[in-house]
């Protein structure tokens, strides 16, 4: 009989974050429809963490922009093909939208003003248009293609996630249940950009109440930690010379043309020790995935019963799609695989 494992597969659906966001053909609907053929060849379910944030402008400037128009108006149409597959589409706010600039004549944005990053950055009524518009949107998705789904999970944009007190009283009102933000063990420290999962040390979904870094078996809300993976000895070295190797290759270059916002919301300052040159760990992406992993990602899921991907549409490539799907197909012959979250925490209630 074969073991069962949880892979729990999550993407967030967004455009480039800095100073030119890049083309929403580029960034979500070719690497999606790419990323859709292989879930539904392995018959695999996932998440795609929708940054709603983004469409309340597209659909602003949609007005009088065609170009915008025809943009929005693709991706709902994506969005409900991917409803039909059976996904699901969830929340995904990035506040620093309420600042991005329309470029029209490449029909890209500019977001290099990062003052509004995280929820935290904003005041309360501004957080609950951005959580009103969300849970809207997405609701209106799910019932025009006849699903009973409702929007139900969360991730923060750059996993921004506390003080939990930002959300919680969001999360009641829209009915949001579900948590996806949290990397066990990672710290950001930030005068306005912050997180602390130091204190998380286990893989497995785990109910919580107020404060989402302390497991309470008495909780209404779930967490669903994000995976990680050690890179180190040989696999690093493998790993670096496949890099170097292929770093101009076409089938490892990303499907996204945008910009990142890069080191102006990186605000760990702490000095590399030999240590990190010797070794690195992560959360566990399908854009990392290259033939000089695959192995490494096999053994995360042989020792594992619970692995959660944080991964993007605008960061696949090619050939990380090429080793997914070998993932995925070695993982079926060897496992019983179980993609859907909320059946994974029927042991919860």
């Amino acid at each position: 009989m074969k073991i069962r494992k949880d892979i729990l597969l999550t993407f967030d659906y967004e455009l480039f974050l800095g100073k030119r966001s890049g083309s929403v053909q580029k960034c979500m609907i070719e690497p999606t429809n790419e990323l859709l053929k292989i879930l539904k060849k392995n018959n695999a379910k996932a998440i795609f963490f929708i940054d709603t944030t983004y469409l309340a402008q597209l659909e602003r400037v949609s007005i009088i922009h065609l170009k915008a128009k025809k943009d929005l108006e693709t991706i709902i149409e994506q969005l409900k093909e991917i409803v039909k597959q059976g996904h699901y589409i969830f929340h995904h706010l990035h506040p620093h939208w309420l600042d991005a600039v329309y470029l029209e004549n490449s029909n890209e944005w500019n977001l290099e003003n990062t003052d509004h990053f995280a929820v935290f950055n904003i005041h309360e009524t501004e957080r609950d248009k951005l959580f009103s518009y969300s849970t809207n949107f997405l609701t209106d998705i799910y019932k025009n293609v006849g699903s009973n789904l409702i929007p139900d999970g969360y991730r923060a944009g750059g996993l921004f996630i506390e003080p939990f007190s930002c959300f919680k009283t969001h999360f009641e009102k829209y009915g949001i249940r579900n948590e996806f933000s949290v990397v066990p063990g990672e710290k950001k420290e930030g005068k306005n950009l912050f997180y602390d999962f130091s204190s998380i040390h286990f893989n497995k979904p785990y109910l919580f109440n107020d404060d989402l870094t302390l497991e309470d078996s008495g909780g209404k809300l779930i967490e669903f930690p994000i995976s990680k993976i050690e890179i180190k000895g040989l696999t690093k070295v493998l790993n670096s010379v496949y890099y170097r190797m292929s770093k101009k290759s076409l089938n490892t270059r990303p499907f996204g043309d945008g910009l990142s916002v890069g080191s102006k919301i990186n605000s760990n300052k702490e000095k590399k020790k030999l240590a990190d040159y010797l070794k690195f760990d992560l959360a566990i992406s399908i854009e990392m995935l290259n033939p000089a992993l695959l192995p490494a990602y096999k053994r995360i899921i042989a020792q594992n019963e619970f692995i959660h991907f944080l991964s993007h549409p605008k960061l696949l490539s090619k050939g990380s799609l090429k080793e997914f799907d070998k993932l995925l197909t070695n993982s079926h012959k060897k496992y019983l695989i179980e993609y859907d979250f909320k059946k994974m925490v029927d042991h919860l209630g």
